[in-house]
């Protein structure tokens, strides 16, 4: 081990080990520290969701008994009861209607008679059902779902002169739970609230949508023997914090729950365990950064000495890098140690040596290179472009074909596709030979060069088929030239054994537009006007587009 190495070694673990014991303290502490800070927030929470709807409970309770105390509402149902008047009914009806009035939170009224049947009611429908008289006497908020919609109903018996005259049936709207469950602000991620009540069996019935489980209103149960739970231990009147507890889904969570005795509601606010565990983890990232700058000035600290001591020798051993990189400088006087002089001194004699080597040596070496860039470059020349006629081949065209494409799209300007091919080309080379059908691939070719234009690209697909793919041309701009250039075909001479011949070649033409809109299309349609020119006579352009013939 070198020294500069060994003395940062004692440094980082003379300061490493008192620092990992502390840091397992403070972790200790600062997860027990939070944990208990998550605890106090999720029970403050919970309370005051508690509040809230105890808040909204008195309200009603103050409704229901400003509505049942009229006097003349009682009156006349004790009327209805002895003469059942049409008359006593459309002022029942009446008198709660204008109860009602201002209410925006009460949805309904009905009034019952003592048998439990309808006597009057708001709605302009109103329910045909009698009132179940086993439940009916009781003073308790009831939570139902009505019409997939919340409600609290609250029944009052309306007595006249301490006798029994009917029942007061009040229906409110039970936003309040709705908009308690989908605010969770304060709850993270994966923090929801849970309100469940007892169905018959006495087992947790949920009340509200679920956040994992949007259709578990008066649905989803958990039993009751299940005390694990929390919203169980809710239900049984248990008001207390739950590490490690699982919820309905399962999971471990953190809760607070809270039992509502005034209506026999168990609530309880919940977040994953996992969430709180990593937000703990987050909040000691504190002492992780603390560490790591007492870790980072022991590794400084154990450097600058290390420096210090063994300076000399490092920096020998820079320029001894340097050297061995092919930086052939002169090795500066050292001011060490007299060993380190004569070193210094041997080591100038042995650069200069190396260098004259390496002056040799890379003068072969750039030589080669060049020959090899030079091959490469010829290499991929020939992996593009046809050697006969030094064309660009299918696989460039391609590509070309692609980007073309693409760019037309996103300029929104005209592209053409034309494929051509040398009419009777096959006779040529059975009657003069193929050399003499190369001759005329590759005199097409040069005039095809000098005839394109710049940005047009040029290629040869294969036998004597030739294709041109033109960027920025309109299909009438395409169809002159090419007209012109295939009256410019046929008048090129070719001769072989002292005869001259002539040549005529067929064009199809696909212009881009919204049925040929990939390049595969684009190619395929060319390539189907052009054996439609050949069909025709040859000698000739079609568009595929007008599926016409241009002579």
């Amino acid at each position: 081990m070198k020294l500069k190495h060994l003395l940062i070694l004692v440094f980082v673990v003379l300061s490493a080990i008192p620092l990992f014991v502390g840091l397992q303290y403070l972790n200790h502490y600062y997860g027990e520290h939070h944990r208990a800070l998550f605890t106090e927030h999720l029970a403050s929470l919970s309370l005051i969701a508690k509040q809230r709807i105890l808040g909204v409970v008195d309200r009603i309770e103050d409704s229901t008994s400003l509505i049942a105390s009229r006097t003349q509402m009682r009156i006349s149902l004790d009327e209805w009861n002895t003469t059942r008047s049409d008359k006593q009914k459309k002022k029942l009806t009446k008198i709660i209607n204008d109860a009602k009035y201002g209410l925006d939170h009460l949805k309904d009224i009905q009034i019952f008679d003592p048998n439990g049947e309808l006597v009057a009611s708001t709605p302009v429908q109103p329910p045909i059902q009698p009132l179940d008289l086993s439940v009916g006497n009781s003073s308790q908020l009831r939570l139902q779902l009505e019409n997939e919609q919340l409600v609290l109903r609250k029944v009052s018996p309306l007595l006249l002169n301490h006798d029994l005259v009917g029942y007061l049936r009040l229906t409110f709207m039970a936003n309040f739970v709705t908009d308690l469950v989908r605010d969770r602000t304060g709850l993270g991620e994966t923090g929801e609230w849970l309100i469940a009540v007892r169905d018959s069996n006495g087992d947790a019935l949920f009340a509200v949508p679920l956040k994992y489980d949007y259709r578990a209103s008066f649905k989803r149960t958990v039993e009751q023997t299940r005390q694990e739970v929390p919203i169980v231990q809710a239900l049984r009147g248990n008001e207390l914090i739950m590490n490690n507890a699982l919820d309905y889904m399962g999971e471990p969570v953190l809760a607070s729950t809270r039992y509502l005795k005034e209506l026999d509601w168990g609530l309880v606010a919940k977040i994953n365990e996992e969430e709180v565990n990593r937000l703990i983890s987050q909040n000691t990232s504190f002492i992780y950064t603390l560490a790591s700058i007492i870790l980072i000035v022991a590794i400084v600290v154990g450097i600058i000495l290390s420096v210090y001591i063994s300076s000399p020798i490092e920096r020998l051993k820079f320029h001894v890098d340097k050297v061995s990189k092919g930086s052939f400088e002169n090795f500066p006087s050292s001011k060490g140690w007299q060993e380190v002089k004569d070193l210094s001194s041997h080591l100038t004699n042995i650069v200069h040596t190396l260098k004259d080597l390496n002056e040799n040596l890379q003068a072969k070496v750039d030589e080669r290179t060049q020959e090899l860039c030079q091959s490469n470059k010829q290499l991929e020349e020939l992996s593009l472009k046809d050697p006969l006629t030094n064309l660009y081949n299918r696989r460039f065209f391609n590509e070309r074909l692609s980007e073309e494409v693409q760019r037309a799209h996103r300029y929104s300007t005209p592209l053409a596709c034309v494929m051509l091919d040398i009419d009777h080309f096959k006779s040529i080379n059975d009657k003069w030979g193929h050399d003499v059908g190369d001759d005329v691939l590759v005199g097409l070719s040069n005039y095809l060069v000098e005839t394109v234009r710049e940005s047009d690209i040029l290629a040869r697909l294969g036998g004597e088929e030739f294709c041109i793919l033109l960027p920025v041309c309109s299909e009438s701009s395409a169809l002159r030239f090419l007209e012109r250039i295939k009256t410019d075909i046929s008048n090129l001479e070719f001769v072989c054994e002292n005869q001259m011949f002539h040549v005529t070649c067929s064009f199809g033409i696909a212009v881009l537009n919204e049925q040929l809109c990939n390049p595969g299309a684009l190619l395929k349609a060319a390539d189907q006007a052009l054996y439609s020119a050949k069909h025709a006579g040859r000698n000739r352009v079609v568009s595929y587009s007008k599926d016409s013939e241009i002579s």
